[in-house]
């Protein structure tokens, strides 16, 4: 069916429908209540005038749907489904943060503490989340010091005894293993780091008051003096928190800040009436997106993504079209009651203004770290005239020492920084000789059909090192491959030389220059410019990565070996060559007057250095 077609035929169920492009990659995963109307609302010319909605509808070629049983049944869809395809049009943030909580496993006979980052279903009590790591190691800090509970994970039955181990006698642990402590009495202590982890400072320190004068009464003055600095300890954490709610309630607000083309979603944590932490979520290229869109991806990844602890209430800055279906999921996985509330005045209002105020602050410190990146991206996206902001750029180099044992690289940058996690090195397996054509072809297409056939996102600028013939290689590749190139961007980098006038004199002058795809002439890139740097940093890191994996598979020894067949070259000046050039492919590379200006290579070893190498140049 054409999609007009689809579109008279849609049904009016709950579900997630997805969006392709021509090349038939998907572009766009939504959920609705309604498909039927929620799919047609694009194509109404009233909704045009939303900047995303404007660029998204012309790149649209087709539509699919999957019918669901409800809508929270849509969202969790939804969500997976976007961690998978990651498309173009929905919300780029980054991976799911996995936060620090306290897990006390109380269905233990002597519990344990520890410091976890994945909830399970497993009977035992969570406490967080805490985003400061170090704010968590610090209360665990002060629980091992003055409430003592073992940290050993072997299981204890109340019957068999161990060893005490050094944390006892280092008095971090009152050693159950060795039945040096009751059940009972270790139990008292265990509900003492519940009323901690909790919050419910006032109510801890009249019971250990209480239980210090006990002890006094009964002449424990050791015991007693120990209880006394657990409540100094108390008193101490309690000074460092913020009361923001005469309720003990748990609550998650949630306030939007924007500036410039970017924007930002603050979040407070408030366990038991305190403010126990704080995240900020950056998100870039905003102008796409409404507040609404926003709101509803940061909320899909804190309470649909993962395991994290759900509030009694969760705050939001406007009313939300979807609260009634995020009310009834968070109360399913919560198994009570959550509140979505939109309040305009009172506590909670001030508590919305409270994470407004703290956004506009972080999104300051945010933009003024990416500020620099953020003009060099775009100074290079209008110098080259490219489609997209070259966010993310996949580099490729091809590295050989006299086409044996050929390797490549790719490298990535992203945001105007190396994203080393991503970067992918190739041994070339089809390519006898020096061919480096041949061997960039292997390697995009091997890189390429991996990214279609496992539906991997798409960089905004690829970029290879070279000038047309490697550019009309790649391109015929990745159209090959179903890489739409509309929608991704295409460059070579390639070295050129001119003559310019010196007094009287004419020089030869390197300079770069990028080559694109349908583009007859060359951009000549201006020396010392951003645009200039931000490719030449991106291909030299390209090339070290493929020396650095040659070396690694072959050793030195390849190197120096073809360098042993160059007349008159001896070891002591093999080493000058290498120091200075650092790889075989920038010594054959070498022009003439740059050998002859070496310390310690003569003008005649200059001379026949270059010769060796001129006569092996690359093959077309």
């Amino acid at each position: 069916m054409t999609i007009e077609e689809k579109l008279e035929n849609l049904p009016d169920q709950p579900g997630i429908y997805r969006f392709f492009s021509k090349s038939g990659k998907i572009i766009y995963i939504g959920k609705a209540k309604n498909l039927k109307n929620r799919i047609r609302s694009y194509f109404l010319e009233s909704n045009r005038l939303e900047y995303r909605i404007r660029f998204l509808v012309p790149q649209i070629e087709d539509v699919e749907w999957i019918v669901t049983h409800s809508e929270a049944e849509a969202l969790i869809l939804e969500d997976q489904l976007i961690k998978t395809h990651r498309p173009k049009f929905n919300i780029r943030l980054k991976d799911d943060k996995s936060y620090p909580y306290f897990k006390l496993s109380v269905n233990e006979l002597y519990p344990r503490l520890t410091l976890v980052r994945e909830l399970k279903k497993d009977g035992a009590l969570y406490f967080g989340p805490y985003v400061a790591a170090g704010k968590a190691r610090e209360t665990s800090r002060v629980i091992k010091r003055y409430f003592p509970l073992r940290q050993s994970s072997m299981p204890l039955d109340g019957k068999k005894t161990y060893r005490p181990c050094l944390n006892y006698q280092m008095k971090q642990c009152l050693a159950p293993c060795a039945g040096l402590i009751s059940p009972e009495e270790y139990g008292k202590i265990v509900q003492h780091v519940i009323q901690l982890l909790k919050g419910n400072y006032q109510e801890l320190i009249s019971s250990l008051k209480t239980d210090m004068e006990a002890k006094s009464v009964n002449l424990q003055f050791e015991e007693a003096a120990d209880i006394r600095d657990q409540i100094q300890a108390v008193t101490s954490t309690l000074q460092k928190q913020q009361v923001v709610s005469q309720l003990r309630i748990d609550r998650d607000i949630f306030a939007i800040v924007r500036s410039g083309g970017f924007a930002g979603v603050q979040v407070l944590f408030v366990r038991n009436g305190m403010l126990l932490s704080d995240d900020f979520v950056f998100i870039q290229q905003a102008e796409l997106y409404d507040d609404a869109e926003i709101l509803r991806s940061v909320l899909s990844r804190f309470y649909v993504s993962g395991g994290k602890v759900i509030p009694r209430e969760i705050i939001l800055p406007f009313e939300y079209d979807d609260a009634t279906m995020l009310e009834a999921y968070c109360s399913n996985r919560r198994n009570s009651n959550v509140k979505v509330l939109f309040p305009k005045k009172g506590e909670k209002k001030v508590l919305l203004e409270m994470a407004e105020k703290n956004g506009e602050h972080n999104i300051a410190v945010e933009m003024r770290s990416l500020q620099a990146d953020e003009l060099v991206l775009q100074e290079v996206k209008h110098y080259l005239k490219l489609q997209n902001l070259p966010n993310r750029v996949e580099c490729f180099d091809i590295s050989n020492i006299s086409g044996v044992n050929m390797v490549a690289s790719m490298v990535v940058w992203e945001g105007n920084h190396s994203k080393k996690a991503d970067y992918r090195k190739f041994r070339i397996k089809t390519v006898e000789g020096i061919n480096d054509y041949a061997a960039m072809e292997e390697v995009l297409q091997r890189h390429y059909k991996r990214v279609q056939e496992n539906n991997l996102p798409l960089p905004d600028l690829i970029l290879v090192d070279g000038g047309k013939g490697q550019l009309a290689i790649a391109e015929r590749i990745l159209t090959e491959q179903g890489v739409d190139l509309t929608l991704v961007d295409l460059i070579g980098l390639a070295k050129g030389r001119s003559e310019k006038k010196v007094g009287m004199e004419k020089e030869e002058e390197d300079y770069e220059y990028v080559v694109k795809p349908r583009l007859k002439n060359i951009i000549r890139l201006k020396k010392n410019s951003s645009t200039l740097f931000f490719l030449q940093r991106i291909r030299d890191e390209a090339h070290r990565f493929a020396i650095s994996y040659y070396r690694k598979l072959h050793g030195k020894k390849t190197i120096e070996s073809e360098l042993e067949l160059i007349p008159g070259i001896g070891p002591k000046k093999r080493k000058i060559l290498l120091q200075k050039f650092n790889s075989l492919k920038n010594i054959r590379n070498a022009k003439l007057n740059i050998l002859e200006s070496i310390t310690g290579i003569s003008g005649k070893d200059a001379a026949v250095i270059h010769q060796f190498f001129n006569s092996e140049k690359p093959q077309s």
